[in-house]
């Protein structure tokens, strides 16, 4: 088609309707907040949206999709006056927010299903999910994040620790993103552009350097008590007299606390046995826990540089501003820094939160970048953006309802500024910005198109997944509830069964190194074949043990090991056909029939979910990862920036077969339409919920002369790979 007949215009005649003004008391003050600004800087706001242009944006912002035809029609057909404050309400409610802002947050908190395991990274995305569905204030989900421990079982925010191996790598991400603040650079050398030293950085970290994620999973045999540390800096500071005194005390502390400790009826070499025993068994247990250890503190690096420490010393925690951390009578150092980091008196906390959300409603912050704050930070409009974390505040950090208030505002509801604002100049806010749609709202619009409003769709319950996480919560149970003593009968009763597959074991490995002597050509087979059965006899070993703890029918599901939900969506169903029908094909048209068919049901199932429920994130090559979807390897890693893969997966992709194949809910639509036009029209309706302009309507009457049947084709293609369909206007 040619690209004359349907040129994206992003400026067309609009029948608007006069603003009323704001529903809620606080968007108003806003709106106060905002038109103060303007007319300090000699600004006019934006002209009034039209409501096919506000009902488009408001799925697209809170839903994260385009409205389906009926809900678009049933907004612009409502008289209501308080009809926008309904949608926002029912919106704001729905599962399809709950699905857009997962991917939101996963971008932030950079989710992946690598990290540690598919088990872990599931348990962890349902639980982020249930946060956001429930609408748990902001501040209770980051001290849920900071001060979980325990299995995965236990809760999936486990997963938050999970994300970084590196301590200290976690830390820089955890204050970037819940305090704003950029101080990754001081972990090496103090920061070259802001005021944070290396020592600020050890300190803070030294609050969270006792979440411990690593080892081989759960030590169910024994813990050695952890040794006393002595404080080498104080012991340096020390005279030689008393610091061999002191060193004197500690050692008999410790020895006395040796001698009180209650004789084990158990030997080493039993215990030696059952870690022998229950290796195999606990592997499926592995980093899928962690364990707050108190008092573990990191020590600066071997190479540090700078006067106010030493290489190798212990560095007590401290905080970079704000107050000091008071952990209460009983309270762990963590729940101390939770504490401190959510407090609304936090000068930062409240600030970065309110920043992010005002942004997500208008597609600019208020400062910028939103994770990059400093001493010297300015917000664009400093009392809009203290009357923002004042109401952050004031919603007891309720996210629905503090982006309730954003969209109420008269602001929101105005045209979209299209021009750019330069890098390092302020924005005033006269209207949202213009902004093209994120790879998820791309890909849950093509969704809509395809299958209609699959909100519902979004998983809030991995049946799999629980039942797995009981058995791994049974196992650990009953491990516990045997101790050391059970767990050494039940070793030992299964140790005649390892005897005798050792000798097997042994034997074969004899027949191997001789048939290796002789030169045999067989030797590498069997070789291979020795270790085949050495897995087999150690698995059966395992078994053993697990049957014995567990039962057969738990030990089974056990030892099959997580195995993520399968969906059908390969599976094609036959094609409701009557006899009748099937009857009056040959049988080259029956075959050529369900190839079809299957084509186009694989091509529609293939679409069926959103965007939440795919991978995360979605594998490179695939068409979220070509329209920008963030790698999670940064904190919103995200591009919006165009390109040529894009173009090319718009245009010869199967996109469009997949939105206009007889099996897609925009086929279905299109099908009740007694003309081309009528046709076109709904695909308007479908696409940009709006229909042609006067002048659009010419163009599409030549394309209709001109490609009669193609017409429909021609014009999909040139929507939906056009600006006003990527673009939240």
């Amino acid at each position: 088609m040619n690209a004359f007949y349907l040129a994206p215009v992003l400026a067309f005649s609009l029948s608007l309707a006069a603003l009323r003004a704001a529903p809620l008391p606080e968007s108003q003050k806003i709106d106060e907040l905002l038109a103060k600004d303007w007319a300090k800087s000699g600004l006019k706001a934006n002209a009034p949206a039209s409501d096919e242009i506000l009902v488009r944006r408001l799925y697209l912002d809170i839903a994260g999709r385009i409205p389906t035809v009926e809900e678009s029609q049933a907004y612009l057909r409502s008289t209501d006056p308080q009809k926008r404050m309904r949608l926002i309400d029912t919106l704001l409610g729905s599962d399809g927010h709950t699905s857009h802002m997962f991917n939101y947050w996963a971008d932030i908190l950079r989710l992946t299903d690598n990290v540690k395991g598919r088990l872990t990274a599931e348990a962890y995305e349902e639980w982020l999910k249930k946060q956001i569905a429930a609408n748990t204030p902001y501040d209770q989900m980051v001290r849920n994040l900071l001060t979980t421990d325990g299995g995965v079982w236990d809760s999936g925010s486990t997963g938050f620790w999970h994300r970084d191996e590196n301590k200290l790598d976690h830390l820089a991400y955890t204050v970037q993103v819940f305090l704003g603040t950029s101080i990754v650079c001081a972990q090496c050398h103090n920061h070259p552009f802001d005021k944070w030293s290396q020592m600020d950085y050890y300190q803070m970290a030294a609050f969270t350097y006792g979440m411990d994620t690593k080892g081989n999973g759960v030590d169910v045999i024994r813990k050695q008590k952890p040794k006393q540390e002595f404080d080498r800096k104080a012991l340096a500071a020390m005279s030689p007299e008393d610091r061999k005194e002191a060193l004197k005390k500690m050692r008999n502390e410790r020895k006395a606390a040796r001698e009180e400790e209650p004789a084990s009826a158990v030997s080493r070499e039993d215990l030696q046995q059952v870690r022998s025993a229950m290796q195999d068994v606990m592997k499926p247990l592995r980093y899928t826990n962690t364990e707050w250890n108190e008092g573990k503190v990191p020590s600066l690096p071997a190479d540090y540089k700078y006067p106010d420490g030493k290489p190798g010393e212990r560095i007590q925690p401290k905080t970079m501003f704000g107050h000091d951390v008071t952990a209460k009578d009983g309270q762990r150092g963590i729940d101390g820094f939770a504490a401190w980091m959510t407090d609304p008196q936090n000068p930062r906390f409240t600030t970065v939160i309110a920043n992010r959300m005002w942004k997500k409603a208008f597609g600019v912050g208020l400062i910028e970048p939103v994770d990059e704050m400093t001493d010297s930070t300015v917000a664009s409009n400093a009392p809009l953006m203290d009357y923002l974390s004042q109401l952050m505040v004031e919603k007891k950090y309720s996210l629905k309802s503090f982006l309730r208030v954003l969209y109420n505002t008269d602001t929101y509801q105005r045209m979209a500024t299209a021009e750019e604002v330069p890098l390092g100049e302020a924005y005033h806010f006269t209207g949202p910005i213009l902004r093209r749609m994120s790879a998820e709202q791309i890909w849950d619009s093509l969704v809509t198109l395809t299958n209609g409003n699959v909100d519902g769709s979004i998983e809030e319950e991995n049946t799999r997944l629980h039942q797995y996480l009981d058995d791994l919560s049974f196992f650990l149970n009953t491990v516990k509830g045997k101790g050391v003593e059970g767990l050494v009968t039940i070793a030992k009763e299964t140790m005649s069964k390892r005897a005798e597959n050792q000798k097997k074991l042994d034997e074969m490995r004899a027949a191997i190194d001789a048939a290796k002597e002789k030169g045999s050509t067989t030797a590498v087979a069997d070789a291979r074949a020795l270790v085949k059965e050495a897995n087999k006899l150690r698995q059966q070993t395992s078994n053993d043990i697990l049957v014995s703890l567990l039962g057969e029918e738990r030990a089974r599901e056990l030892r099959a090991g997580y195995r993520p939900n399968k969906n059908d969506q390969g599976k094609i169903q036959r094609p409701p056909l009557t006899k009748q029908q099937v009857s009056s094909m040959t049988k080259e048209q029956r075959k050529e029939f369900m190839e079809n068919y299957r084509k186009n049901m694989a091509t529609v199932k293939g679409m069926a979910t959103r965007a939440s429920e795919q991978p995360s994130p979605a594998r490179p090559g695939t068409f979220l990862r070509t329209f920008g979807q963030s790698d999670r390897e940064l904190i919103q890693n995200a591009s919006d920036e165009a390109s040529v893969p894009q173009a090319l997966t718009m245009l010869n992709g199967p996109i469009c077969d997949s939105i206009s194949n007889p099996n897609s809910k925009l086929a279905q639509i299109l099908e009740k339409a007694t003309s081309p036009m009528q046709k076109l029209d709904t695909l308007y309706q479908a696409i940009l919920s709006r229909r042609p302009t006067p002048d659009e309507t010419a163009i599409l009457n030549r394309v209709i002369a001109d490609r009669g049947d193609k017409a429909v084709e021609d014009v999909t293609h040139a929507l939906i790979s056009g600006s006003q369909f990527l673009f939240v206007q």
